[in-house]
C-alpha cells in the first residue's frame, strides 16, 4: 500500500534530478524507451506502471496505483512505437459501479481470452474491510473509455491497515479451463509478515455475473520463492506480475522495495507453465531461473513483445515511486 502523497513524491523527485545526473538503469535491457506522458494527463512526473496487459502490437492497458483519495489516473492506453517511444493516454471511467467508488490501489491487468477489448483490472487487496475488487472492463479505444461491465470481491485472507500489511495481489492471469471454462490465477506477492513468500492462487471465473469460485486448493495456492541475489530474502516480493505467453509459460516478475527512494531491483523468471484437467493450473518449475536481472528499476508490469521493437522480448513496466516509472523491452528468451 502506497502511504507517500503525491505531493512529497513530487518534491522529492524534483530534488534527485538537482542532486544526481546519472539516471537507476538495467544493463540487460535492450531498446531503451523513455516514458512520455500525454498532455493531457498532466502529472508531475510520470506515472508509475502497475499493471501491463497487451490490447494488440504496439498498443498496452496500464493500470496505475493512485488511492482513493488521489484524483490521479487509474487507467492509460500505453502505445509504442519505434519512433517516439511510449507515449501514454488516459482512460476515463465514467461509473465504477460499486458503492466504494473509484478504485484504490490498482495492481494488475489481464486480457480476458476470446473477448476482444475486455480485460480484468484488480485492486491489491482491502484497506480496513473496503475495496478489494476485481473489476470485468471493455475498452472503447476511438472514445478513450472503459465501460465496467461487472464487479467483484477479492478473497479477504488478511485485511491491510494501519497495524499490518496483509493480502497484496500483484498480479492476475485469466486462461482456459478444460471445458472452455475460465480460470483466474491470482498472484499473492508475499514479502510480508503474514505472507513471507508469494503464492498463486486461482479460482473459477464467471464473467456474468462476474464472480470468482475458490476451492480449498485454490485459495491454499502454490507457494513461489524467486531467485535473485535479495538483500533481505524475507522481504523481497516474490510475485509483481504475472504473464502466460502463446505458448503457456507462466513468466513472473518479482521485485525488491526498500524504501520510496530505492534502490530498486527485479528479476524476471519463467515460473512454470498452464495446465488443463490437472488438480492446480500451473506446474511450477521445481528451480526456477532468472532470465532477467533489473537494477534500478522495481518491475511491476510484465506483458508480451511489441511488434514495433523487432528485437525485444518481453515488455517491463515499472512503479519507482518517487522517481515515476519507465517501459522497457527485454532480450528474447
Amino acid at each position: 500500500m502506497k502511504q507517500l502523497s503525491r505531493l512529497t513524491a513530487f518534491f522529492l523527485f524534483m530534488f534527485s534530478l538537482a542532486g544526481c545526473a546519472a539516471t537507476q538503469g538495467a544493463a540487460v535491457i535492450e531498446a531503451p524507451t523513455v516514458v512520455k506522458t500525454s498532455p493531457v494527463a498532466s502529472p508531475p512526473f510520470a506515472e508509475g506502471i502497475s499493471g501491463l496487459a497487451a490490447i494488440d502490437g504496439n498498443t498496452y492497458l496500464v493500470v496505475h496505483d493512485a488511492l482513493s483519495f488521489e484524483d490521479d489516473p487509474r487507467l492509460s492506453i500505453m502505445i509504442v512505437s519505434a519512433k517516439s517511444g511510449a507515449v501514454f493516454e488516459p482512460l476515463v471511467v465514467d461509473d465504477w459501479r460499486d458503492p466504494d467508488g473509484r478504485p484504490s490501489d490498482l495492481e494488475s491487468v489481464c486480457m480476458v481470452p476470446g473477448r476482444e477489448n475486455e480485460f480484468l483490472i484488480a485492486e491489491s487487496g482491502y484497506w480496513q474491510g473496503k475495496y478489494g475488487r476485481l473489476f470485468h472492463l471493455r475498452l472503447d479505444r476511438a472514445t478513450r473509455k472503459a465501460e465496467v461491465l461487472g464487479v467483484t470481491k477479492l478473497p479477504k485472507l488478511a485485511d491491510n491497515n494501519s497495524e499490518q500489511v496483509g493480502d497484496q495481489y500483484e498480479g492476475v492471469a485469466c486462461m482456459v479451463s478444460s471445458g472452455s471454462g475460465l480460470v483466474l490465477v491470482l498472484g499473492e506477492r508475499g514479502g510480508s509478515p503474514a505472507f513471507p513468500s508469494g503464492v498463486l492462487r486461482w479460482a473459477k471465473l464467471e464473467l456474468e455475473p462476474l464472480s470468482l469460485s475458490f476451492t480449498k486448493e485454490g485459495l491454499e495456492g502454490l507457494t513461489v520463492e524467486a531467485p535473485g541475489n535479495w538483500s533481505d530474502s524475507l522481504k523481497n516480493r516474490d510475485i509483481s506480475d504475472l504473464y502466460i505467453d502463446p505458448l503457456g509459460n507462466l513468466w513472473i516478475s518479482a521485485c525488491e522495495d526498500p524504501g520510496d527512494s530505492g534502490p530498486f531491483y527485479s528479476v524476471v523468471f519463467r515460473a512454470g507453465s498452464i495446465v488443463t484437467g490437472g488438480p492446480a493450473p500451473v506446474v511450477l518449475e521445481s528451480e526456477p531461473v532468472a532470465v532477467a536481472k533489473v537494477e534500478g528499476l522495481k518491475v511491476e508490469g510484465l506483458a508480451e513483445p511489441s511488434e514495433e521493437v523487432a528485437a525485444g522480448g518481453m515488455c517491463i513496466g515499472s512503479d519507482d515511486e518517487v522517481y515515476g516509472g519507465v517501459s522497457r523491452f527485454l532480450r528474447h528468451h
